[in-house]
Order: C-alpha cells, then structure tokens, then sequence
C-alpha cells in the first residue's frame, strides 16, 4: 500500500539519522529497531498513546512525505462539511477546499487532496496498531503493570475497528455484505503486501470482531471512573451503535445505544452546560473525544486565528435553527454579515484550539429514535420520545411533537441529525447510507453544484491514484 513509501522514507531518515550519531560514539543498544522499539509496558503505552494521535490530527495527503503528518477523523468531519449541504465557501476563501466542494475532485493529491487524504491516513493508524499487537505479550511488566496488557490490547482492537470502518463508509458504496469492493483488511505490520480488496461483509466481520473483542479486554466502567479521552466499554458502544444503524441492524443499534444512554456516564444538557462543551469549559455529553492542547488543526480549517473565514456555515444550515433553538449561537458566529463556523473556534487555551469530539451521547438518542423509525416493526413512540428528550434540551421552550408515521419521525430524525451533529462529521454520511441526494440552496452554491444526485459515482471517495499505482491488486472506484 502506498504506506510502504512512508515507511521506506523513514528508514531513510533513521539511516541517516544513525550514521551521523556515529560521529558522537553511540553504543549500538541506541539504535531505534523493531526489535527494541517495545521493550517493556510503558513503551506500549507510548504506542497506544501514538495510534490514537493518528486517529485524532488532521492532516493533507500531499504533505505526508515531508512532514510523516497524522490525521483521520479530522478529514472526515472537514470531508463531510465539504461534500454535504451544511457548509459553504467563506468569504475569504482562497482555494482552500473549493475543488471538493464543487465536486470537481479527483483520486490525485493535486486535485483530490482532501478526499484521498484519509485513507492513508486511517491505514497508518492501522499499521501502528498491527506494529503493536504482536509485542503486548512478551514485553516486561511488573506484577502491578500486568493488567494493562488487556486493556492496551482492548484500546488497539477498538481504534483498529474504527479505522476499517471509517475506511469502509468513506471508500465503498452504501452497505451490502456481498460487495466485493470494500477495503482490505489489514492485520499485520507489512510494508511490502499488496492487499487487494475484501468483500464489504468480511469488513464488517472483521469491525465488529474486533469491536466485541475490545469490549470483553476493557474494563467496566461507572459514571465515576468514565473518561472521555481512551477507549472503554461504553464508548466501545457507542461505536457498535453507529456501525449497526449504518449496516441497517436496526435492533442491534437500538440495543447498544440503550447500553450506553443507561450506563449514565453522561447526559444530556443544555444552556451553559451545552455551550461549555465547545469552548471546552467542560466535557458534558463526550463519550469520546481527542485532545487538541495545542494544536489549531481543526479549527482553523473553517477560520484563522485572525478571522478570515475560510469554510462557512451554510445558508441551508442557518435556516434550519428556530430562533429558540440554543444550538444557533453555540454552533454559529457572526462577524458583520457573514457567518461562521464557532463550535471548533475558541477555548482557554487558545483561538481554534478546541478538542476534537469523536461520539457524544446525543447521537445515541438520535441513533435510537432513527432505528425504531426504520426497523421491521417501528416502535414511532419510543423513537418520538427520544427525539423530544433531545429537542427539549435544545429549544426553549419546546413541546413535545407526536408523528403519525414512521416516515415523519425518520424524516424529523434526519432534519436532527443535521442540525445537531453538524460539523462532526456525519452529514455527508448520513445522506449516502439513505440514497438522499445532496441539495444545496443557490445562495450556497452555483448551479452546476447544488445538487448531487444520489447516482452520482461521488458518494464513493476515490482510492488514492498513487495507491493505484504502486498496488496492482487494488481496484479504483468507479468514475475515476
């Protein structure tokens, strides 16, 4: 895969590296290898602690042979804004994201950067998980240490399972199990194989093996030993959750979102306690987040830390908000008469230095009252009722609504998720796994790109050309 190029760069740099340490009379024992990369438990845990960075920073394709940058889920989220109806070209843009949001991209780093830039990018956090696995069980521990072998292995399956997924929702067409062209399944450390695609249903074996195996290595946890920042029992679930309503196992879903709306490990909030969620003032509703300490990554794909607006919220989005609804101003800035994106621009460390919020407990109401809308038998109460319960956190005042049919409340969930999960990565995604089109307001784009019909070859992301390349068992998507 093209991830055997960076590898091969990085020997370089370490040869490099190690042949000038020869003029300071280095020991051999100071050589960087595999074999003494992972000696003892806390050089796993540094590992760990570097698989779930490459899940969290954001990164450009083009810029990975220079700078070995790291980032998945943060070209997601920037992907799906770009791609979707919740965002638009701001009215400083210079170039930035304009060939993706206009749907003229390609599988090239030149035209493609941003749509091509996850799948290497979800494959090197897959290859540090697959470097790692291996050495868990010969490493020294003491006796105290011992228990982290387990969870270290847990925290690993779980990223690794996420990663085959993100890869699978963003690079294959919308689910079915005997689709030969998914992604390959990756689960050992080799730089020189030439995978060639599975089947989207092995993927999805694999995902949730991994999932469940995770789940039984991590231990329980309360509402006082939660923490939002690693992988864990609950969070484990809320990812089970998202992946059953996007295969369509509507029940599954409905059972996992339940284990994790009654753990208690968080609740829903509103005023202060909702608005401090972006400002990082507090982590109210995070089931699992990445820490940004520094980094402006994220933030400053929508504004710079001088104000120019880059990507901006859409006229669509703007509209959808009631005057009443809190989520518009948390969600929504303004600077004169031009919006801009606030949930990723400020916190006490710094402008658009803002942790990145992977799964909140929203979704998981949201996931419910989808599911029971669209199941065998939909249950339109109970779905309803979640619903409400978000929308009362939400809008002030607020009553309750109640739907006649499974369609009303499925096309009130969809119309939710838009508002409430905007800019987290979802839109572009939701409105592929339901053939919805993508329909943009003329305020919001030209003609020739407001809308993408749900036949377009676009909903599947290209494999990266220089994948193609270099893999002659790797099959290119088609259209491209």
């Amino acid at each position: 895969m093209k991830q055997k190029n960076y590898i091969i760069l990085l020997l370089a740099a370490f040869i490099v590296f190690s042949s000038c340490k020869k003029e300071l009379n280095l020991q051999p024992t100071d050589t960087f290898s595999e074999v003494n990369a992972y000696l003892t438990i806390n050089d796993i845990q540094l590992g760990v602690y570097g698989a779930y960075t490459r899940y969290g920073t954001v990164s450009n394709l083009a810029a990975v042979p220079v700078t070995f940058a790291n980032g998945s889920f943060g070209n997601d989220i920037y992907v799906s804004s770009l791609l979707s109806d919740e965002a638009k070209l701001g009215v400083n843009n210079a170039g930035q994201g304009a060939l993706t949001y206009r749907y003229q991209f390609g599988s090239d780093a030149t035209s493609g950067g941003d749509v091509i830039a996850a799948f290497g990018n979800y494959y090197r956090l897959i290859n540090q998980v697959n470097k790692i696995l291996p050495k868990i069980p010969t490493v020294t521990a003491s006796a105290a240490e011992e228990p982290k072998r387990n969870i270290f292995k847990g925290e690993l399956l779980g990223l690794r399972a996420i990663a085959h997924f993100a890869l699978l929702q963003a690079y294959c067409k919308r689910y079915s199990a005997s689709d030969p062209l998914g992604v390959p399944i990756m689960l050992v450390s080799d730089p020189l194989t030439k995978p060639a695609r599975n089947s989207m249903g092995d993927v999805m074996n694999r995902i949730e093996t991994d999932l469940a195996d995770a789940k039984l290595l991590l231990p329980a946890v309360t509402p006082v030993t939660f923490t939002d920042t690693t992988l864990n029992r609950i969070n484990i679930a809320a990812y089970q959750a998202r992946i059953a309503l996007y295969k369509g196992d509507y029940d599954a879903a409905i059972t996992f979102a339940t284990e994790v709306i009654t753990s208690n490990v968080k609740q829903l909030v509103t005023g202060a306690g909702f608005a401090g969620i972006w400002t990082d003032q507090n982590t109210n509703e995070s089931l699992f987040r990445i820490k940004l300490t520094t980094i402006t990554t994220l933030g400053s794909l929508w504004t710079t830390t001088g104000g120019a607006i880059y990507i901006a919220p859409s006229d669509k989005l703007v509209a959808a908000y009631a005057a009443n609804d809190i989520r518009k101003a948390i969600y929504i800035g303004t600077a004169g008469a031009n919006n801009y994106v606030n949930k990723f621009y400020t916190s006490s460390r710094g402008g658009r230095i803002v942790d990145m919020k992977a799964a909140r407990i929203a979704e998981m109401y949201l996931i419910r009252a989808e599911a029971n809308a669209k199941k065998a038998t939909p249950n339109i109460t109970a779905g309803a009722a979640d619903l409400n319960a978000l929308r009362a956190q939400r809008i002030n005042p607020y009553t309750d609504e109640v739907f006649a049919t499974a369609t009303d409340l499925f096309n009130a969930v969809m119309l939710e998720r838009y508002k409430e999960l905007a800019f987290e990565g979802f839109r572009f995604f939701d409105l592929k796994r339901n053939s919805l089109p993508v329909q943009r307001l003329a305020t919001d784009a030209n003609a020739e790109w407001q809308t993408m019909d749900v036949s377009s070859f676009r909903f599947v992301l290209p494999i990266p050309a220089s994948e193609i390349l270099v893999n002659p068992n790797m099959i290119q998507n088609a259209g491209y």
